[in-house]
């Protein structure tokens, strides 16, 4: 999610619990600071686009780095603040860290919440990760609830109902978009194994719609202003888990793209020079036109393995919007590279 939501969340949280806490001005825009805090970790993209792939959203995303943060913060928010005690802060700065944890869950990317016990990434997509209704909606009771000081607290549990409400909603309408495509799908003849449904831009009215079909993803969408109809369907050949596997045997990189993504697809050129894989994972292709015109042809997170002849491994690319890293196999090193490869 965006940090403005973020930051959006931690002053509605702060504002609601101010009454009890002695007085003090910081108060929300520790609240602010606290529910941003997690995002810290976003420093590990000047490490390269590969550690931001396999860090970000990481140890300071999960329930018990969040804890370690968030009790760290209160201890020395007590040392300048002694009338605010520090279990109280503690616990305040904690559910502002556990609201950027639900915030991030709620979109597609995944959050490695149970580190360091698990990697595994959580994801229940019901919002887009920049969705300018919902954040616009919560900015807006902020303003209100500031301008209104009598029913601060009310307007700030307000906004903390929408901040819940909102992706209930979008899981409702979910379920009924995977339903719909379900049946179009099987009203065009296909047999499908699976129908997978994320919000795309301007959710809840526009959703993508991942099908299994064999060894291929069937790429469409669906939109709400005219729900008898799937949009355009792309075929994309699935990624092999054993190809990559075994690209990994040479560049690491391989093996966490593999447990990075959730539908990673593969596309091959060849030429005298060898063969050029490029695979993608389809939670970063959007469906909506307008994504389409202000991307262009950019798909982040894009991992392209350059093959000689023989078949072996002479480097790899690995970019996203922006920044491109360019990966030689084990015992060789890495190089950086700017642009988008």
């Amino acid at each position: 999610m965006d940090p403005v939501t973020h930051i959006a969340a931690g002053v509605l949280i702060g504002q609601a619990a101010r009454d009890r806490f002695p007085a003090g001005r910081a108060l929300v825009p520790l609240a602010a600071l606290a529910a941003w805090l997690p995002d810290i970790d976003n420093v590990v993209g000047l490490f390269g686009a590969e550690a931001y792939m396999r860090y970000h959203r990481g140890y300071t995303h999960s329930l018990l780095g969040g804890a370690l943060m968030a009790w760290l913060m209160a201890v020395l928010t007590h040392r300048f603040w002694p009338a605010a005690r520090t279990g109280k802060l503690f616990v305040l700065f904690y559910l502002c860290v556990l609201s950027h944890l639900f915030l991030d869950c709620i979109t597609s990317y995944g959050t490695g919440v149970f580190l360091p016990f698990s990697d595994a990434r959580i994801s229940f997509p019901a919002v887009f990760i920049i969705d300018p209704v919902y954040t616009l909606s919560l900015l807006a009771l902020i303003a209100a609830s500031s301008l209104r000081p009598a029913a601060r607290k009310a307007l700030a549990v307000a906004g903390l109902a929408v901040m819940l409400g909102w992706p209930a909603l979008g899981y409702g309408v979910e379920a009924f978009v995977t339903a719909r495509a379900e049946r179009l799908l099987a009203k065009e003849g296909r047999r499908v194994e699976a129908v997978h449904v994320q919000p795309d831009a301007f959710a809840p009215l526009w959703w993508k719609v991942v099908a299994e079909e064999g060894d291929d993803y069937v790429l469409t969408g669906l939109t709400l202003t005219a729900p008898d109809r799937l949009l355009p369907q792309r075929r994309f050949q699935k990624a092999g888990r054993a190809e990559l596997e075994a690209l990994g045997q040479a560049a690491p990189v391989f093996s966490q793209y593999l447990w990075f993504t959730d539908y990673p697809v593969k596309s091959a050129a060849s030429s005298p020079a060898g063969t050029t894989l490029t695979f993608q994972d389809l939670r970063f292709m959007a469906v909506n036109p307008l994504v389409a015109k202000v991307r262009g042809d950019i798909v982040p997170f894009t991992l392209t393995a350059y093959l000689d002849p023989a078949g072996k491994l002479v480097r790899a690319l690995f970019s996203q919007v922006g920044k491109a890293e360019v990966i030689l196999p084990q015992g060789v090193g890495t190089v950086l590279a700017g642009g988008n490869g």
